[in-house]
């Protein structure tokens, strides 16, 4: 028998087991990025699921349900782990 909570406080410690953000502010600053953009793409993923399996439902192909699941998670994983450098392209290249 073990005490009330002691699983729970187990599961903590090895959660807190990790390493920690860089000691670098700005690579910690990167970190936190990666961690919100992961978030969100999380988030992002039932409605776009949702989408996508109503994309493929009206169009009456499932080619294009799983093409559109294809282009969800790819552009899902480029917006989380790429996000910084897109932008800084998007940034870099002029308009005109």
């Amino acid at each position: 028998m073990s005490f009330p909570l002691f699983d729970l406080y187990k599961d903590l410690a090895v959660a807190q087991s990790s390493p920690g953000p860089p000691d670098d502010p700005t690579k910690a600053d990167e970190v936190e990025a990666r961690t919100l953009r992961r978030r969100v793409a999380a988030i992002m993923w039932i409605p776009g699921a949702a989408g996508a399996l109503a994309l493929g439902g009206w169009s009456g192909s499932a080619v294009v349900g799983v093409a559109a699941f294809a282009v969800l998670i790819s552009g899902l994983w480029m917006f989380a782990e790429r996000g910084d450098r897109i932008a800084a392209w998007i940034r870099r290249t002029p308009l005109s």
